[in-house]
């Protein structure tokens, strides 16, 4: 089980990477718009690059750039929740508790956090587009793509694992 554990350790960097990205997202940014909307001249436009859109922030207000922020921080909790609770059965299935209910259920989980998050990210976009770019471009994006991928296979997985679950318990007692 040697590939397991280096998914183990690989998904668990990555996730507390993903946590101090949340949190610079969170805290960092605010703060970073505050310095730069206080020195830089009205002339120079402040360009902030977020989820692959460029948004020129010079004429917005705090309140605005904050709402973006906290509306993105939304949209990312699930798929923190989703990583998080990957890493939680990655340890359960270490174990070799392979079809436990907290393995059934939490990829089950995972499938739905995959989902809210690729199409609430879809949606903001389009809305960020409207409102602050005054730009619709409709598009199907890779994270639409992935994250709904990612979440209907987690789904099966945990409809393929409830079922093994079931099949091995009717084994155990036959036997």
């Amino acid at each position: 089980m040697k590939t397991i554990t280096i998914l183990k350790k690989i998904i668990t960097a990555y996730y507390y990477l993903a946590i101090f990205g949340f949190l610079f997202l969170t805290i960092g940014f605010p703060i970073i718009f505050s310095i730069k909307k206080n020195k830089v001249s009205l002339e120079e436009p402040i360009e902030l690059n977020f989820m692959d859109m460029n948004i020129d922030v010079s004429n917005m207000g705090l309140g605005a750039f904050i709402a973006i922020i906290v509306i993105g921080a939304i949209i990312l909790f699930p798929f923190l929740k989703g990583i998080y609770l990957f890493k939680k059965s990655l340890h359960d299935l270490s174990n070799g508790n392979y079809f436990s209910d907290l393995v059934v259920t939490n990829f089950k989980k995972i499938g739905v956090c995959f989902l809210i998050f690729g199409f609430g990210q879809w949606i903001f976009k389009i809305a960020v587009q409207l409102i602050f770019v005054n730009d619709l471009k409709l598009g199907i994006d890779n994270t639409l793509f992935l994250s709904s991928i990612l979440g209907l296979f987690f789904l099966f997985l945990s409809e393929a694992f409830a079922k093994a679950k079931e099949t091995k318990q009717e084994n155990d007692l036959t036997i």
